[in-house]
């Protein structure tokens, strides 16, 4: 979701530009560089990964004068890269949509929060939460379908909150006048995660970093997830 900076007062915007730039320090700090230098492969998933989160967030829909929705696609971009790269190429990609649309820099820490921050947090706690069960079906139902719907979901949430905070009572009462949108946003969003993150672990399990398949496929103890 990308939000207009007149939404919000000045104390917003420098708590989430706090916030952005703390997450994104450590994001950079803890990266594993050295894995990725050692499978150059992995950067043509970063670059494609890039290009995903801009074309789609570009593909968005008007809500009022102020305020645009798209679907996110952050949970299959983390279940692919893990969390700190797909954080990474999220803010990358957020970036390089606001210089192109010439949005106002100022509005990019409080929409990162929502298009990048939030779906990647609740994709992977939400896949820590899963049960381990030898069954691709709770990975790719679990992480990709049902981690799209609720990062979707805790994206509209937080933005609602953020809005009401800022006093925009007139856009949160249009914003709940409107719900039915949020469930035809919220299939989407969990389909086409589902889809990409059962692609990924069909065709190149390899690939997808979130995915043991050792132990979903092959039924041998899980390995130790460094994420």
């Amino acid at each position: 979701m990308i939000l207009d900076t007149n939404l919000l007062p000045g104390w917003m915007l420098i708590a989430s530009s706090a916030v952005m730039i703390a997450v994104l320090a450590a994001a950079l700090r803890w990266a594993q560089w050295n894995a990725l230098a050692a499978a150059p492969g992995r950067i043509h998933l970063l670059s494609l990964s890039i290009l995903f989160c801009l074309g789609l967030w570009a593909l968005s829909v008007p809500v009022g004068e102020s305020l645009r929705l798209h679907l996110l696609g952050m949970t299959s971009v983390t279940l692919l890269l893990g969390w700190r790269f797909a954080v990474l190429c999220g803010s990358l990609a957020l970036l390089i949509l606001t210089l192109l649309s010439d949005a106002p820099l100022g509005g990019l820490p409080p929409s990162w929060l929502l298009t990048v921050a939030v779906p990647a947090t609740v994709s992977r706690l939400l896949l820590r939460l899963l049960p381990r069960q030898q069954n691709l079906f709770f990975y790719t139902l679990g992480g990709g379908f049902i981690g799209g719907m609720a990062s979707a979901l805790c994206a509209a949430l937080l933005a609602l909150a953020l809005l009401a905070l800022a006093g925009q009572e007139a856009l949160v009462t249009r914003a709940l006048e409107l719900w039915p949108m949020l469930a035809l946003i919220l299939f989407p969003e969990g389909f086409i995660n589902g889809t990409l993150v059962t692609a990924g672990c069909v065709f190149f399990p390899q690939a997808v970093k979130t995915f043991d398949d050792y132990f979903y496929l092959a039924g041998d103890e899980p390995s130790s997830d460094d994420e």
